[in-house]
């Protein structure tokens, strides 16, 4: 059974840095035991011997190497979506829509209330009320001040960040009492009202903050990035607790009894990792995994199992942009032709999104790409067919490039009519992406380009620094309107070569109208600010939309547990994962 799930707004990247050189020391901290329960009724779960322990097993196809800050935040592999297993946000979405609703918080923040302000000096200023008697997993109370602890490390520029979309807005964080948090934005922000654990993510601070404080003198990330809690001590205020922690392999959350919305239905919840695809495929027909998260089943696997699967439901998420991006570091990008907006009109032109789409989605010609945003965000209206007229047309493609002077020869190849060089260029792509990237080359050759094909190696595909040094052109996603971070601030060194800006695109003009956008709370605001950066987009084509992906997750039979796909979102959501009511998952008896 395949069910169509309803998409609206989202922000950040699909790639986030994971420094490869923690993985020793990761090893090290998965060999150590897990963090001990606390006393008073905050330990994991307490059977008798008489019950049988009711645990579910979650398949993603990510190496899971760190949590929080320290870790990667890919959406690949579906481990971001299961966030919220672990490590709740202030605000969530609700059951059946994507509307914000309280997590952490107990209310979403309002004007009607006065809890959201807009001031004169055109600062916003937020109140989030957080719920009384939450705790953290070791029993320690969770307050405001953990709030204002957790700002400063999602901003310290000296260490990684799982997203800085907000975090860079807020000036100041003010903590009134133990349950009263004060946001102050420097200009009005549209997610303001809606912070989500990707957005702001929290720490405890009884557990951090010796160590950071020694790290604010040593300035030693590394050794802050290699405490145990970052692995297998990690504590957060979600329902499931880690206790066991085997990178490339299996982690163990067992039911927090304190949690504040009730312990959670199931007892343990076992996320395993699969090298592959195809292997998560053959252990979902086996019986071996009861839910697959999104980003996981790779091409056609999703609706492969839709008929071969008759003892699980799947659901079809069309929320993702699939785009190509020119490097446009001149001292990276071998063909210099590439940085010229005609030269990428012309490519974009020779491109058949409607045959990829067909071919890549199982026949699902409706997915081809015409717009920066996909369908279903409350925005697409001002973006629908904005790139309509780069519609599939070599001919024009060919003579456009003529003209920007470049000369098929008798051969068919594209030559410079300066120097006489040819046309040459590379795609990089993930693994998984190899017919998209096969398909795209093909496309271009048709018209005399030279392509090269390089899938990523799996190794490296967390090494963000790696993926920002591809010599031509890229492949990846983004979820709903996170691809507008693709004008952001470009990646760099002192970023740890984390952020949506990967490709290095630089223009001033672009950012004030991406800030723009993230300052437009009024819905007719927003749909303002989405057609001005839709028409750049389509003037100076940064990055070049060609299909929007199909994804797939789901459950086996027996198993309660995302039956509310239709609110939830994937790993590049704002707020409010497909995990999101994780405790209340349940098993059939």
């Amino acid at each position: 059974m395949r069910v169509e799930g309803e998409r609206v707004r989202a922000s950040g990247s699909i790639v986030r840095w994971a420094a490869l050189a923690l993985l020793g020391a990761l090893v090290v901290g998965a060999c150590a035991p897990a963090a001990p329960a606390a006393s008073g009724g905050a330990s994991s779960t307490t059977l008798s011997a008489a019950t049988a322990p009711r645990v579910l097993t979650v398949g993603i196809t990510t190496v899971v190497l760190a949590f929080g800050l320290a870790g990667a935040n890919s959406g690949a592999g579906g481990w971001m979506s299961a966030t919220e297993l672990h490590t709740d946000g202030l605000v969530t979405s609700a059951p059946t829509t994507r509307a914000p609703v309280g997590r952490l918080a107990l209310a979403v923040p309002s004007t009607d209330d006065g809890s959201l302000v807009l001031a004169p000096d055109g600062t916003e200023q937020v109140t989030y009320h957080l719920r009384p008697g939450i705790t953290w997993q070791d029993g320690a109370p969770f307050t405001a001040q953990d709030v204002q602890f957790s700002y400063a490390l999602d901003r310290d520029p000296a260490l990684p960040f799982v997203n800085r979309d907000a975090i860079n807005l807020i000036q100041a964080v003010d903590a009134p009492d133990p349950t009263t948090v004060v946001l102050t934005f420097q200009a009005p922000f549209y997610l303001a009202d809606a912070l989500g654990a990707r957005e702001f993510w929290l720490y405890p601070q009884h557990l951090l903050a010796d160590a950071y404080a020694t790290f604010g003198t040593t300035h030693d990330a590394q050794a802050f990035l290699n405490l145990p809690y970052w692995t297998a001590a990690y504590v957060n205020t979600g329902p499931f607790r880690l206790t066991g922690f085997t990178p490339g392999d299996t982690l163990a959350f067992d039911a927090y009894d304190g949690y504040f919305l009730g312990r959670p239905q199931l007892d343990t919840i076992r996320v395993r990792t699969f090298g592959t695809d195809t292997a998560l495929y053959a252990s979902l027909l086996a019986g071996a995994v009861d839910v697959f998260m999104d980003q996981t089943l790779l091409g056609n696997l999703g609706f492969q199992l839709d008929t071969s699967w008759p003892t699980g439901t799947s659901y079809l998420i069309t929320g993702y942009v699939r785009m190509l991006i020119p490097q446009f570091r001149p001292e990276l990008q071998a063909e210099p032709a590439m940085l010229d907006p005609p030269v990428r009109k012309a490519l974009y032109q020779a491109i058949d999104r409607d045959a990829l789409a067909t071919a890549l989605w199982d026949g699902h010609r409706e997915l081809a790409a015409y717009a920066i945003l996909p369908p279903a965000d409350p925005n697409f209206a001002a973006a629908q067919d904005g790139l309509r007229p780069y519609a599939y047309d070599p001919t024009r493609a060919l003579a456009a490039l003529h003209d920007t002077g470049w000369v098929a020869g008798p051969d068919g190849a594209l030559r410079s009519a300066a120097d006489g060089h040819r046309m040459h260029t590379a795609i990089w792509v993930n693994p998984g992406s190899d017919q998209e990237l096969a398909t795209l080359a093909a496309y271009w050759r048709q018209i005399g380009l030279e392509v090269d094909e390089q899938v990523i190696p799996p190794e490296l595909t967390r090494d963000n620094q790696y993926h920002a040094s591809y010599p031509g052109w890229t492949t990846t996603a983004n979820y709903d309107d996170g691809v507008l971070g693709r004008l952001d601030v470009p990646a760099s060194a002192a970023t740890h070569w984390a952020g949506s800006n990967q490709s290095g695109y630089d223009d001033p003009a672009a950012r004030t109208l991406l800030a723009a956008y993230r300052q437009a709370i009024r819905p007719e605001d927003q749909l303002a600010a989405t057609r001005a950066i839709s028409e750049y987009v389509a003037a100076e084509l940064p990055f070049l939309p060609f299909v929007y992906q199909a994804d797939h997750l789901g459950a086996r039979a027996g198993v309660h547990a995302l039956d509310d796909v239709a609110g939830g979102a994937g790993a590049g959501a704002a707020y409010g994962t497909y995990t999101r009511d994780a405790y209340l998952w349940d098993l059939s008896s």
